[in-house]
């Protein structure tokens, strides 16, 4: 048997498959999870498909004995009755972002939002092949998260501690995670972060803390319960500042939940914290004698 007669069934194998592969629609890697209020976008993409090079795309509600159209880049007429009122107003809409790409937006999405959505690409190919449609979850949750900051000491000490406690709570809602930052205003400058923990229970510190938390000058203290505490040790004048907590909520999306996205954040001033030069008390002691 010759190279070539045993080459033949393989290259036909190949290029049956490149054949049989046809169109695919793409949507996002679910479910994706947002909080109940904001703004959400919901990405479609079609390749490999024949016929005019601008397509067309439905996005649809599917219920476990049902499937509502919700809009159409077709026929912006066929829509459910149940979102007519929410499409008509603007809540509901889509945007093309080009001959091959949709998405479908929500001004204002609802918890009763949640569900699996489908994107479809009506046939424009002279065989039917690939696929047609790909689903999505998207999981609507409440805004359940809560800062509330312990107000520090007004003035300490130089060398005595700065203690910074920030109590932290979200709902319980599968799939999403929490980060804790810290931060400090010295005078008019903007905020720099002095330390984050989380959302993947790792610590990033910022870039003037760096040696002070290698040296051991900044402990994190953790006694559950959504307490976050951060202790300055051996505060300096450099430390007088305006103290704030930031709380995120995270979720994990795209393959195999790769890639962190933020849904949302909140932030509370802790107060303003005086450090005492020794050198002035030690003025006010010699005074005082």
């Amino acid at each position: 048997m010759d190279k070539e007669t045993v080459l033949r069934p393989a290259i036909l194998i190949i290029a049956l498959v490149l054949v049989c592969e046809g169109r695919v629609v793409k949507v996002p890697v679910g479910p994706l999870v947002h909080v109940e209020g904001q703004a959400v976008s919901i990405r479609c993409d079609v390749s490999d498909y024949q016929g005019p090079r601008d397509q067309e795309f439905e996005w649809s509600f599917i219920l476990p004995e049902d499937t509502l159209l919700i809009i159409s880049t077709f026929d912006s007429n066929i829509v459910d009755k149940s979102v007519k009122d929410r499409v008509n107003s603007g809540d509901i809409s889509y945007n093309k972002l080009g001959d091959a790409a949709a998405e479908l937006k929500f001004k204002k999405v609802r918890v009763t939002d949640s569900g699996l959505y489908r994107c479809s690409t009506p046939s424009t190919d002279s065989v039917i092949s690939g696929n047609y449609y790909a689903d999505v979850e998207l999981k609507v949750i409440g805004d359940s998260l809560k800062v509330a900051p312990v107000i520090p000491k007004s003035t300490v000490s130089e060398g005595e501690s700065v203690e910074l406690q920030c109590n932290t709570k979200k709902g319980f809602t599968e799939h999403t995670f929490l980060s804790v930052i810290w931060l400090i205003r010295k005078g008019s400058s903007p905020l720099e972060e002095i330390l984050t923990f989380g959302p993947d229970n790792k610590i990033k510190v910022g870039g003037s803390y760096t040696q002070r938390y290698t040296d051991g000058g900044l402990q994190l203290d953790f006694r559950g319960d959504g307490f976050y505490g951060l202790v300055l040790k051996k505060a300096k004048p450099s430390d007088q500042g305006e103290y704030v907590c930031t709380a995120q909520e995270w979720v994990r999306q795209g393959e195999e939940g790769r890639n962190w996205c933020k849904i949302l954040e909140k932030s509370e001033e802790m107060g303003k914290v005086v450090v005492t030069p020794t050198s002035n008390m030690f003025m006010r002691f010699c005074f005082k004698k």
